[in-house]
């Protein structure tokens, strides 16, 4: 059976979106990719396509591939920023570069039919995270706040003027995670599952919003229910 798609596009966060346990001995854990599969079950088929480490830089060179490999998308996320924010280092974008790359992409979708969703950067524990990456510190791999908010309303201006929905995870992380911000974070980066439940929130807020046909409440389940079909089966199709 062919299923549409809904596909996850972007780093780290995305790549890490099924982990329903971040290390070995903790709890489980909020999975914002588990959470779509199960709401848009006999529905859509959500396909991640996440890269650690990348930027919009990297993710612009591949997703031609992935959609040239991925046939019936209708719902795409673009979800970069947190990589090409760094004030130094290789993974580094600058804004207006990074500006031009989201554009392309939604462009790339749009040719297909593909409706863009863009997500923002959130927030970062910078002393937390460096005190991990020291040796990327070193070596100019410096992530803040103020650059991270920076990016995201970039981005929002990008949404604005290209008319695209746009999830404010900078702007919802503060206000969801008030005094106790920090724990959206598992090292002061990656979202935890917290941090990830905020996303999936704010993401089908997004989606029900713009694309209310695509809402996971809106899409007819595929096959009838069981209770319908003839003992034969002659009907399931």
């Amino acid at each position: 059976m062919d299923y549409k798609k809904f596909l996850l596009f972007g780093d780290s966060i995305t790549e890490f979106a099924f982990n329903s346990r971040a290390q070995e001995g903790e709890s489980d854990q909020f999975a914002l990719g588990a959470a779509l599969c199960n709401d848009y079950t006999r529905k859509l088929d959500i396909v991640q396509r996440g890269f650690s480490g990348y930027n919009s830089r990297w993710g612009l060179k591949i997703l031609p591939r992935v959609l040239e490999n991925e046939q019936n998308i209708v719902l795409s996320t673009i979800f970069f920023g947190s990589n090409d924010a760094c004030l130094g280092g290789h993974q580094r974008v600058p804004m207006e570069e990074y500006a031009s790359n989201t554009r392309k992409m939604i462009s790339m979708l749009r040719e297909k039919n593909i409706k863009p969703i863009l997500v923002g950067p959130g927030l970062i524990d910078q002393e937390r995270f460096e005190a991990a990456r020291k040796e990327e510190v070193e070596r100019g791999y410096i992530r803040t706040n103020e650059n991270f908010e920076a990016y995201s309303n970039k981005l929002q201006q990008i949404a604005t003027e290209d008319k695209v929905p746009f999830v404010d995870l900078n702007t919802a992380f503060r206000r969801e995670g008030g005094e106790n911000w920090r724990d959206l974070f598992r090292d002061g980066l990656h979202f935890s599952g917290k941090g990830y439940e905020i996303f999936y929130n704010e993401l089908l807020k997004s989606i029900r919003k713009y694309y209310p046909e695509l809402a996971p409440e809106c899409i007819p389940t595929r096959l009838p229910v069981w209770r319908e079909v003839a003992e034969d089966g002659s009907n399931v199709l």
